[in-house]
């Protein structure tokens, strides 16, 4: 009996003196976020004379939380994007993909090393090209020489570009514009889109209906039915007022991530 266990316990200890390495384990990717900012160019520019800065101070906003959900990730670990888009308008002066380019950051796109070491430089370039967009885009004093900014061909057209479809994305879709989601006449009607965007938020800023005949109500009920129609669940709609407070709303809103 006794003789039938030694080789076991001689077996066991072999085997336990093994230095037997321990399964690697499966590096967890974190959540990534990506900022769309959309901006309608069109008269709303100059029919409110400080339009041009409140635009830039949002997009600076969104721009610090973008840094700060950066730091978060410890840089290296970041995926996330910011990207500053363009609403389609006819007979547009700007370079428009020029601009696009400028102001657009993923770090993932970034080597490790410029990171954290760059990340001034990478804010300075962005607002100053922010800077130069604004000051190009005010082009004339006369709203009769700007075309309206076409919202709705940017979902047809160009969502589908920017929208990251990665399960492991939150898309943010942050719309400049004075409410107004289409060009011309009718605007009590929004066609539908085949494209769908899961989990897309939507955060439309800076709504300025004229207050006669309960405006604001009716355009942004074009909203509500337009948004619930192609399936988009997560929207805010926010109305022009003190730029101080709608800067609280939208830190309010990515404070859950």
């Amino acid at each position: 009996m006794t003789r039938a266990i030694l080789p076991l316990l001689a077996i066991s200890m072999i085997l336990s003196s093994c230095n037997v390495p321990a399964p690697e384990k499966k590096k967890s990717l974190r959540v990534k976020h990506n900022y769309i900012v959309l901006l309608d160019l069109s008269d709303r520019l100059i029919v409110q004379g400080d339009q041009p800065e409140r635009d830039k101070k949002i997009i600076r906003q969104l721009y610090s939380l973008f840094e700060e959900k950066v730091k978060r990730e410890l840089y290296i670990k970041s995926r996330d994007e910011i990207k500053v888009v363009i609403a389609p308008q006819r007979g547009s002066r700007l370079s428009t993909e020029i601009y696009e380019d400028r102001l657009y950051v993923n770090m993932q796109n970034v080597k490790n090393i410029f990171r954290k070491g760059k990340e001034e430089e990478r804010r300075d370039h962005f607002f100053a090209n922010l800077d130069t967009l604004y000051r190009e885009a005010v082009f004339s004093k006369r709203p009769s020489n700007y075309y309206g900014a076409d919202i709705w061909k940017y979902f047809y057209e160009d969502l589908k570009i920017d929208y990251v479809k990665d399960t492991l994305t939150e898309n943010y879709l942050f719309i400049l514009t004075d409410g107004y989601p289409i060009v011309g006449k009718n605007q009590k009607k929004l066609r539908e889109i085949n494209n769908e965007f899961p989990g897309l938020h939507v955060v439309l800023l800076e709504a300025a209906p004229r207050d006669k005949d309960m405006e604001w109500d009716r355009i942004m009920g074009v909203w509500e039915d337009w948004f619930n129609k192609i399936n988009v669940k997560e929207y805010t709609l926010i109305k022009r007022g003190a730029i101080t407070k709608e800067l609280e709303q939208i830190k309010s809103i990515l404070s859950h991530e």
